[in-house]
């Protein structure tokens, strides 16, 4: 099929920037080096180039974040300032703090004061969006992680859900061989969607509904992804090596842990998890509200599969992980990022010196 003229154009601008950028910084580069955190590439030439400024083509980011964990909030920190990225942090909730009867109707009794905490702190997330109206939002927890080359895979992330938006609801799509489609005029991530689930603990495939990007180096070998179930297979073990499968809507995601969300989306999660029903943990209900179950509406969230941001796990005690599971008496003898190639956080010395030659957390098999 005929690839976009837009999207060739986009291409060749970001080409160009990238040469300019390699040529003044030959330093210690390696054959598959870059740098792909450039602030903005020819602003005005593609509304995809948004996608490389410092809100990754949002009009906000938000990292929701617990005031005492500052072992967090400085890691996200430096690890954004790296990335040049600009986020704001909305203080993360203890569930102890949480008046019973603000609570909507619903079966929550159940639920420790951890997840009612971290219902709150995502949903203040949200009623700021909405609030001050933000077009659309990136939602992060403080511990997300993502690949070096987080810029380019959001952008290819947006060209292929423009073009399944344009397509039959069952369609399966190549990268390479995109329809032709008109460009988005309101968001470079496309005119019609609630929530993008970009960072998880894994998610099934819909039968259909696909765009499948082949020979994705930023791709772990198949025998590395995991998921929240360490003994899972990954669906993704009957496709080629390399290989990310971007859906027109998600299937049975787990884990809130980096998500976007328009304007649209954002009054109508506050309207349906705030005020009219509790009864699970926030991302189970997000997955409900998504996909329409639960006496929910349906509402339009793509996603993708390996995820673009992941947990980072500190080496040491594991009950650093998480504010909200019961704390796991282990010690990590390595700090990992799952599913993540060249993770930021794990390749952080080398960014800070402008070193170019990154690890490779998984490299493939020789």
């Amino acid at each position: 099929m005929k690839q976009p003229p837009w999207r060739y154009v986009a291409a060749a601008v970001a080409f160009f920037g990238l040469v300019v950028v390699f040529l003044s910084t030959q330093h210690g580069s390696s054959s598959e080096s870059q740098d792909v955190f450039p602030t903005t590439i020819h602003a005005g030439a593609d509304i995809l180039d948004d996608i490389f400024n410092t809100t990754l083509g949002f009009e906000k980011i938000l990292a929701v974040s617990l005031p005492e964990r500052t072992d967090r909030r400085d890691g996200l920190i430096i690890a954004s300032a790296v990335s040049n990225i600009d986020f704001d942090f909305v203080d993360g909730v203890h569930g102890d703090t949480v008046m019973n009867k603000t609570l909507p109707p619903g079966d929550h009794g159940h639920l420790p004061n951890s997840s009612i905490g971290s219902w709150r702190g995502h949903l203040n997330a949200v009623a700021e969006v909405v609030h001050k109206n933000y077009t659309s939002a990136l939602i992060m927890e403080d511990d997300a992680d993502w690949d070096v080359r987080l810029k380019s895979l959001l952008r290819d992330f947006a060209l292929s859900y423009n073009a399944l938006a344009r397509v039959p609801d069952a369609a399966t799509l190549d990268f390479d061989d995109l329809p032709s489609v008109q460009p988005p005029s309101a968001s470079p991530y496309g005119d019609d969607w609630d929530l993008l689930w970009l960072g998880h603990c894994g998610m099934h495939l819909p039968f259909g509904g696909l765009a499948i990007h082949h020979n994705d180096v930023s791709v772990p070998e198949t025998k590395h992804l995991r998921s929240w179930d360490i003994s899972e297979v990954t669906p993704l073990a009957t496709y080629p090596p390399h290989t990310r499968i971007v859906m027109r809507q998600v299937e049975t995601p787990v884990c809130s842990l980096v998500y976007a969300i328009s304007q649209r989306g954002a009054r109508k999660l506050l309207y349906s998890l705030s005020l009219q029903k509790l009864d699970d943990p926030y991302d189970v209900m997000l997955r409900a509200w998504c996909q329409g179950l639960d006496g929910n509406e349906a509402h339009v969230c793509p996603g993708v599969l390996p995820q673009l941001f992941d947990h980072y796990r500190r080496a040491g005690s594991k009950t650093a992980d998480s504010d909200i599971s019961e704390p796991i008496q282990e010690v990590r003898a390595k700090a990992e990022t799952l599913n993540i190639r060249w993770s930021v956080r794990l390749n952080m010395e080398k960014l800070l010196r402008g070193d170019t030659d990154y690890d490779d957390q998984y490299p493939d098999t020789l």
